[in-house]
Formats: C-alpha cells, structure tokens, sequence
C-alpha cells in the first residue's frame, strides 16, 4: 500500500486494554461458538456477558480507573470479527455498549468497588434490552403484539401490572447477576498485583495511504441505507411489495457473501426462524392472513440477519479498517492490531479448559496472572540524536537489567573513538566478555559511510556467525543500526537472520533520523521505542524485564 510511514502513541491505559480485552475476546469466541449451539433463549448471551464482567473486574481490581472498561469492551469487539459467527455485528455492538455501562457505574459512585459492582450490574441490564430491540429489528412490531397476545392468554387479563412485574423481575435478576459477576472478578483479582505493562507510552508503525478512496466504501454505504431505509419504511409499505423487496436484496447478499449463505444453509438456525414468523400471526392476526403476513415476517428478519452479516463483513476488510487508522480512532485500529497478536495465546490457553464453573474460573485468573506480555516477540529499539549518547544509555540499561536473573545478552556496544561528529572509528565492547574489537576507521572526512570509513570484514563475519547461533533466551544487543544495514551491509544479515530463523529478543540502537526507515525495511511496526530524551533508563529497564520475562514463560508453556 502506498503511503506514508507513521508513529502513533498507546498510552499505559491502553495496553491494559489490550491485555483485558483480548482475554475477553477469546472467551466470547471459544465460548461462545459452544453456548450459541444451545437454543436456549439469551443463555450464551448472558453467560458471556458475565464471563466479560468478571474478566475485565478481575483485571482492574489491583486499580481501578475510569476509560479502562470501554477500551477493553472496544478492543473486544473487534476481536469479535474473526468469530465463525455469521452475524458479528450485533453481538460486537452489544460488547462495547457493555463497557460504556460499567464507565457509567464508575461516573455515578466513583472509581472504587461499588462504582465497580454498579457498573457490572448495568453491563448486565444491557443483555435483555439490547435482545428486545434486536428482536424488534428482525420481527418488527409484530412482536410486540405476540408478547402482548401471550400475556393476556396467560393471565386471562390485559393486565399492565402483571407485565411491568414481568419486566421489573428480569431487570432485577440481570442486574443481580452483573453484580454477582464483578464481585467475583473483584475478589478474584484483588489481591493480584497490577498487571505488568510498560510504564510509558509504546510507539507503533504504520503505513497510511494518502488518499482514500471512496468506491472501496461504496457496499459498505449500500448495505448500511438498505438496512436502515427497511426498517424504517417496510412497516408502511404493500406487504407484498415488502416481501418482494426483501427478498431480492437477501437473494443478492446471500449470492456474493458466503458467511450468511453457509448460516442458511443449517437447519438449526433457519427452521427456528420459519416457525417463529409464521407463530406470531397465528396468535396476532386473522388466520386468512396468516400467510402472507408470515412470509413478510420471515422475510423481514432474513433480510435483517443477511444485511447485518454483510455489513460485518465490509467493515473487517483491510481497505475498510485502514480508516479507522487516522485521527482520533487510530489508538483503537492500532490497540486492536496489537490485540490480534495477542489473540492466539488466550485462544490457546481457553481451548484446553473444560467449560466448567470451576476450571473456567481457573483458566481465567491463570490467564490474567501472566498476561504481561501480549503478542509478538518483544524487540526494543533504543534511540536519539547524533551524539546525544545513545550508546550511554545502552550501557547502563544493560548494567541494570544485568542485575536481574534470567536475563542473559550477547552482542556488542559501539565505543566511538575521537570527538563527534566525525569520529576517528568505532570500537565493540563484546557483550558479556567484555573485550574491545575495532569494527573501523575514518579514510574518508564525509560521504557516503562506505566512503567515509574502512570496515574489518573478519571482524564482521566472525560476529554474524557468532551471534547468529545465540541460544534461544539471550537477548541478542546491537549497536546501531544505520544507513549500512539499510543498505544491506554490515549487521544487515545479522538482523534478519533473527527475524526470520530465531525468535531472540532483540535490543537495537538508532538514530532518530533512521528510526522510520529501519522500522520500514524490517517492518518491525510492534517495536517498543525508547527515546533516550524521554525515557529513563529505569523505566526502560523494567519495561524490558516485565515484557522478556513474561514472553520467555510464554514461550515455554508452548
């Protein structure tokens, strides 16, 4: 893709959320692919929503902060797009509509247990009423006049106290178990220690387009003014007309977009929906027009299902969510990059575990207890300015680290030789032994770099065959990184040996001015960057433990 390369921040708030709302995406898909093959009406709906509460309450518990909640419920969501679900798009909304409700408990009693306990119970509110209106959207109000039929066939009465009584009981029980859901996660995780993140902002890559075009929109847009004109307008037209509408535009959805086609195509999901729209009018009309009105029904709510599946399909498509990479949404496109990472570990960890109270329970407070690292081998990039002291500042982060078991480096440190900016040559102070090889001298006072210096090949060669066959938990250091490598020469071959044989953690320098152009050439767009004006070292350092420590025991259970 043409473009330009970028650097976007995500702030601590947002790593966490990366962290709690990838645990709650792979619950809802390994979970939820075994609950929503039980047809027991909102069963799976509610025990995910409450398996969610429970997560996101567990994870927060050590420290409770508002804006935490909607961005893991967000993160999820999204996440929610790779499910073998048909239809995504409603349960993605009813995800994020879950973590602003416990934002709103936080807002209403503060940021602290019962702010917490509230918000479960909102989350949780929000299962029945998002399902009514999702039944209205499908069946219309030909619902509305089923559920009122039934009632008054029930009680013998068209009694308004026996329904609102209805309505509160189910309120109160939900909102029983939202709260019963979040004390659980409280309790679970309230004697954890904060989750390790990075203490400082982490720097992500990309690559946008400079213009969009808006024909990669187009179905996108159709399906969004086809959804919305339908519902609106279908109730006032000629039922007959309805039915024929709605069924061509279903026709075409179900020719091009396969997800809706193979739900279709299952009897578990088709034969309930035949029977329910044809049910409603038996009760609700005169039996004469029990026929057309129940194909205009069952129209209504295929209709209905195969647009909101199309549209879930529009928006997962990489020209579609590159959109959402710029201006305010882009920590949410990049959060959720770093998220999809992170997906297959916790998708892993789920699919070993009996789906049972107890060994879910289990599963989810092992799952948060090591959940510092999420995603991709950690490879950190140490930068600054030309003689700002980059190779400074590495020396002391590893003199740091150094005091930490199970850390262990192998690499070198450039030691310049003479005043900047034109050194006389570089030194390499071999890590760990600690001895001095010259790397090159100055024959030349400015151009290119192999114009300007005289590089020691067998200096070269022995350290790219050394440090190539590194043992598997070293973290291999270098410094820098610079116009040879970009060239292809030097420590180029070194570099991409580890990225694409070893799964070593890397520690590089570059100069600022190079940063964008090494992340470019090696794509290495999940780099954790410290910027040695920014960043101290104490902060890198345990960034750095936290990350390694957590990626090598992640490693190790594989």
């Amino acid at each position: 893709m043409k473009g330009n390369s970028v650097a976007y921040k995500l702030s601590p708030l947002w790593q966490r959320a990366i962290i709690g709302g990838s645990i709650w995406g792979a619950l809802e898909i390994t979970l939820g692919s075994v609950l929503h093959n039980l047809i027991v009406p909102m069963a799976a709906g509610t025990l995910l929503a409450s398996l969610g509460v429970l997560t996101v309450s567990a994870i927060s518990a050590p420290s409770i902060q508002r804006g935490f909640f909607w961005r893991a419920a967000l993160i999820c969501a999204l996440l929610k797009s790779v499910s073998p679900s048909a239809v995504i798009l409603p349960p993605m909304v009813g995800i994020a509509l879950e973590g602003v409700l416990m934002e709103l408990g936080l807002l209403i009693l503060g940021t602290n247990v019962l702010g917490l306990l509230l918000g479960g119970g909102l989350a949780l509110l929000s299962i029945p009423l998002f399902k009514a209106i999702r039944l209205y959207m499908i069946y219309g109000q030909g619902i509305v006049e089923f559920f009122n039929s039934l009632l008054i066939q029930l009680t013998g009465s068209n009694n308004v106290i026996v329904t609102n009584h209805l309505i509160y009981t189910l309120l109160i029980i939900y909102l029983s178990l939202g709260i019963i859901s979040a004390l659980i996660g409280y309790s679970l995780g309230k004697n954890n220690l904060p989750i390790a993140i990075n203490p400082i902002e982490i720097t992500v890559f990309t690559r946008v387009g400079n213009n969009l075009n808006f024909r990669t929109y187009l179905l996108l847009i159709i399906h969004i003014i086809a959804l919305v004109s339908y519902l609106a307008f279908a109730s006032a037209m000629p039922t007959w007309f309805a039915i024929l509408g709605g069924g061509l535009y279903s026709t075409l959805v179900l020719a091009f977009y396969e997800r809706p086609r193979k739900m279709l195509l299952k009897p578990i999901f088709i034969l309930p929906v035949l029977a329910f729209a044809f049910i409603i009018p038996l009760i609700t009309t005169k039996l004469v027009l029990v026929p057309m009105y129940g194909s205009y029904i069952f129209v209504r709510a295929i209709f209905v299902v195969v647009t909101l599946a199309a549209i879930g399909t529009e928006l997962a498509k990489p020209a579609v969510s590159q959109l959402f990479s710029r201006g305010f949404l882009s920590p949410v496109y990049h959060a959720s990059s770093m998220a999809f990472n992170a997906l297959p570990i916790y998708l892993e960890a789920f699919e070993k575990s009996k789906f049972t109270a107890s060994s879910m329970l289990k599963s989810i407070q092992g799952v948060i207890n090591n959940s510092s690292w999420c995603g991709n081998r950690p490879i950190f990039i140490v930068t600054g300015g030309l003689g700002e002291g980059k190779s400074t500042y590495l020396e002391n982060l590893l003199e740091t680290l150094g005091k930490e078991k199970g850390l262990s480096f192998k690499g070198f440190i450039a030691r310049g030789i003479g005043a900047p900016p034109l050194r006389e040559g570089y030194n390499l102070r071999i890590i760990p032994e600690g001895t001095d090889l010259m790397l090159c001298r100055r024959i030349g006072a400015c151009g290119l770099p192999n114009k300007s210096f005289e590089f020691n090949d067998g200096v070269i060669v022995r350290l790219t065959t050394d440090l190539a066959a590194i043992n598997a938990d070293d973290i291999l250091v270098i410094d820098e990184v610079g116009r040879m490598e970009l060239y292809g020469e030097v420590w180029a071959g070194l570099i991409e040996h580890h990225l694409t044989k070893t799964k070593n953690v890397l520690i590089l320098t570059v100069r600022r001015e190079n940063l964008m152009h090494v992340v470019e050439r090696w794509n290495l767009t999940d780099a954790y960057v410290f910027d040695i004006n920014k960043v101290g070292v104490t902060d890198a350092a345990k960034s750095i433990k936290n990350l390694v420590l957590s990626y090598h025991a992640a490693s190790s259970r594989k």
